[in-house]
């Protein structure tokens, strides 16, 4: 997922919900003035190797990337 740009998630428990990934290293980023807007993304070690999830900003479910597309 690339950094400030807008997604939709499809979340099964919440459907589709859109929002961003923020840019951890700009600080001058667009603001953005609902926290729930906020796609979190966040590599995790499982068994098989690394693997990438991220949070829906809704119910905070943690889902795989692919449930996510550009808005």
């Amino acid at each position: 997922m690339t950094d400030d740009e807008r997604y939709v998630l499809n979340c099964p428990h919440c459907g589709q919900v859109e929002g961003y990934v923020p840019d951890a290293f700009d600080v001058d980023g667009p603001v953005v003035a609902e926290s729930d807007a906020v796609i979190e993304e966040e590599v995790v070690t499982t068994a098989a190797g690394p693997a990438t999830r991220i949070r829906c900003p809704r119910c905070g479910r943690w889902l795989r990337p692919d449930r996510a597309r550009p808005a």
